[in-house]
């Protein structure tokens, strides 16, 4: 029987997590290395998970507001006022997909 099996500190999930949510806050210098970062991150999250298919309307939902996040702040810069209201909804979406990642691992 085999007995070793993956074990993924509670460390690591937090600091992905993080690491989101302070994107998602940020006033970024670049937007588009902010997109990749994102990319990058939400990737690391679902790497472990055992059924990763049922993440990706969260993961999309996420990707989408948070790419017209970027947006907003390339057109608008940083300053705008719809950008709070932007984070709240990326925020949403980053929950859903830690929640899953969790609850799927």
């Amino acid at each position: 029987m085999n007995m070793i099996a993956t074990i993924r500190s509670a460390d690591a999930w937090d600091s992905i997590f993080c690491r989101l949510d302070a994107l998602i806050a940020g006033r970024p210098a670049s937007p588009d290395a902010a997109r990749l970062e994102a990319r990058q991150l939400i990737s690391m999250a679902i790497a472990d998970t055992w059924q990763a298919d049922s993440l990706w309307g969260a993961i999309d939902a996420f990707h989408a507001h948070f790419d017209f996040m970027m947006q907003t702040v390339e057109i608008n810069g940083t300053e705008d006022p719809g950008l709070r209201t932007l984070r709240t909804k990326c925020r949403f979406y980053l929950e859903q997909v830690e929640a899953l990642c969790r609850s799927l691992s």
